[in-house]
């Protein structure tokens, strides 16, 4: 079955939309902090009582974050362990071990898409299965040519999470294999 006329149009318009935007590693005002590998990702969340902290659960264990410098600070190796039977909180380790973690992946969940400033990540998917993350300042807007400055294409890849802290000043992206930190300068 072939897609009406009409919708077709719609999807080049916004392809071709969502392809003037520049692609650019790192939005002004953050700074790359680093990556880390990671092997059968399930999810990942950030501490609303330490900030700087997220918590990366994989199929090999649980990861404790700093994120002001992607060090991992706690570590362990049992499999599936801490998360609920809706695998969307998982029990804190090491610093956050009295904490139970909101983690973003592969049952949902969910982190901030935007910050109370207005920051956002948007992600579209025009040539899923790969994704397009976007970030945009304050009234930005992908989709609007009106309003595309201050948006740049972060990352394509196959993501599976994206958030930021409940502080607004670290964000992190989750693909099937990495795990990439940003914090506000």
């Amino acid at each position: 079955m072939s897609m009406p006329g009409y919708l077709e149009e719609n999807r080049k318009r916004l392809i071709n939309l969502l392809a003037k935007i520049q692609n650019s590693d790192c939005p002004e005002g953050w700074e790359r902090v680093g990556g880390i590998a990671i092997r059968g990702f399930i999810g990942f969340g950030f501490s609303k009582e330490k900030s700087n902290l997220a918590l990366i659960v994989s199929t090999s264990g649980r990861s404790l974050i700093n994120c002001d410098s992607a060090e991992k600070v706690a570590r362990d190796y049992e499999e599936f362990v801490g998360i609920d039977d809706s695998g969307i909180f998982c029990e804190g380790i090491g610093e956050l071990s009295e904490e139970r973690i909101l983690i973003a992946g592969q049952n949902g969940g969910g982190l901030p898409s935007s910050t109370c400033i207005g920051e956002s990540l948007i992600c579209y998917s025009p040539n899923w299965p790969q994704h397009d993350l976007y970030f945009c300042d304050p009234s930005a807007d992908p989709l609007s040519e009106r309003f595309q400055d201050g948006c740049i294409k972060l990352r394509t890849d196959f993501i599976e999470a994206f958030g930021f802290s409940w502080c607004g000043d670290y964000f992190a992206v989750a693909s099937n294999c990495d795990f990439d930190i940003w914090k506000r300068k």
